[in-house]
């Protein structure tokens, strides 16, 4: 049975007021873009919501199946559950919602790479939160669940989120849990500002 962090809920009630401060209104704007692109002609549903975030976990949780038994053209995999629910439980429970050839939309949270201020992020984050991974691990979980990650219509490209940084070191998320990280890092000698943090914009077909 998965195992949820003890403040995923306190996470979960400051999201929305976090939300406009983590990320930039260009961020946002070029998120939006994305999925539009994506999506456009196709029968989608949302996974980005702070509600289907609490049925996942649920599902995650107790392994029970999904209330929405409907199967989909393409799901859109973003917001909260993208980092409270590991990224194999996640594509898992995509891939039992989409029809054959569907399509899964991306915006998932991730560091660049292992460098040192991203890697002790990572590990400080994995003991007093839920585990963060790099681009590349999403990558091979993604290829792992069935999707197709190679193929000519596949889409996927990290994009660096450093107001994620600022934010968190001018303290200005109701969620403190990656404050006191940074400050635990900032103590250890580590420069905060340099954890790479960003997303995996991707899109990807499930394989046959």
């Amino acid at each position: 049975m998965s195992i949820i962090s003890p403040v995923a809920g306190d996470f979960l009630t400051h999201w929305q007021n976090d939300a406009p401060r983590r990320w930039s209104a260009t961020d946002f704007a070029a998120q939006q873009a994305f999925v539009n692109g994506q999506v456009e002609g196709r029968e989608w549903t949302d996974w980005s919501t702070p509600m289907a975030a609490m049925q996942l976990i649920q599902a995650s949780l107790l392994k029970a199946p999904l209330e929405d038994g409907d199967r989909h053209d393409a799901i859109v995999l973003a917001g909260p559950v993208t980092e409270l629910v590991p990224p194999k439980e996640l594509f898992s429970l995509a891939a039992g919602r989409l029809r054959p050839g569907g399509r899964l939309i991306g915006v998932f949270p991730c560091l660049r790479d292992n460098s040192p201020e991203s890697a002790r992020f990572m590990e400080l984050t994995k003991a007093g939160l839920w585990p963060y991974f790099v681009e590349e691990e999403v990558r091979e979980v993604l290829g792992e669940a069935g999707y197709d990650t190679c193929g000519s219509q596949a889409v996927a490209g990290f994009h660096a989120i450093p107001q994620f940084n600022r934010a968190v070191l001018g303290d200005d998320l109701g969620f403190k849990g990656f404050q006191r990280i940074f400050v635990e890092m900032e103590g250890e000698g580590y420069d905060a500002m340099e954890v790479g943090f960003g997303e995996l914009r991707f899109a990807v077909s499930l394989g046959a």
